[in-house]
């Protein structure tokens, strides 16, 4: 019996098909050892070995014609270069899983625990202190354009994955702002908040909900201070089509 193996017994042992290992050899990266009389290409240790390379490779992301390049002309140190590019890019891969697992944990979070579009809930919970990054500003009864974000689109990244804080205060401009650990352009302490969440089909209808939020927490003698913030969660708008979720916020004075 013969000390090397088959095409088809080699693809088994490195749990690969056939025709990538006929693909690595037309690229000219791998070659049998030799071909038996019955045609058979048949392959040894020394092309085991070869083709753990050239997987190896493969999962860094390196084209066949680099890893031809690198199993026959780069030097160790060039060789070295690119594991350390790789280990670069895998770890930034890693980050971008970790920041979309953290978002549609989010997601399905607030989705689980927001009311119901049919419910006018108000209540009252604590919150930690957030820290607020100004984008823009805008005339109060303004409404966002898509030219104003295509003008501001360096100023944000990932835009409407975040939650976009809107600042009412008593002057006829809102600001406009983004979470971010450290800025300090507005911070929303720790402390009590009066919430609601509404849906709207057109901004326009902001308008009476906001009314409705001050005349509710007037009528139920809550004491607040600080700017109405309204929270644009239009993630969460995936679950109510055609209709777009805020979250209205008062801080509550103790």
């Amino acid at each position: 019996m013969s000390d090397e193996i088959t095409i088809s017994e080699l693809a088994k042992l490195m749990k690969v098909s056939v025709h990538q290992i006929r693909y690595f050899e037309e690229k000219g990266v791998l070659a049998p050892a030799y071909i038996a009389e019955n045609q058979y290409r048949m392959y040894g240790v020394d092309e085991i070995y070869r083709l753990s390379h050239i997987l190896l490779l493969r999962k860094m992301g390196l084209s066949v014609q680099m890893i031809k390049e690198c199993l026959s002309n780069l030097t160790t140190v060039q060789i070295t270069s690119l594991f350390r590019q790789a280990l670069a890019d895998t770890e930034a891969a890693i980050t971008q899983l970790q920041q979309t697992k953290h978002l549609i944990s989010k997601l399905l979070h607030e989705q689980e625990h927001i009311p119901l579009e049919d419910q006018v809930t108000y209540y009252i919970d604590t919150r930690e202190e957030i820290h607020l990054s100004l984008w823009f500003h805008m005339e109060a009864q303004e409404y966002l354009q898509a030219r104003q974000l295509i003008q501001l689109k360096e100023n944000i990244p990932n835009l409407f994955e975040a939650d976009i804080h809107y600042a009412y205060d008593e002057t006829d401009t809102v600001g406009i702002y983004t979470q971010k650990e450290g800025a300090n352009d507005l911070v929303l302490p720790r402390g009590k908040y009066l919430s609601r969440h509404v849906y709207v089909q057109i901004e326009a209808e902001l308008k009476e909900h906001i009314n409705e939020f001050y005349a509710y927490a007037e009528d139920q003698g809550y004491p607040y201070h600080g700017p109405l913030i309204m929270v644009e969660k239009s993630y969460l708008s995936l679950f109510t089509p055609e209709k777009l979720h805020y979250e209205l916020l008062l801080q509550m004075i103790d």
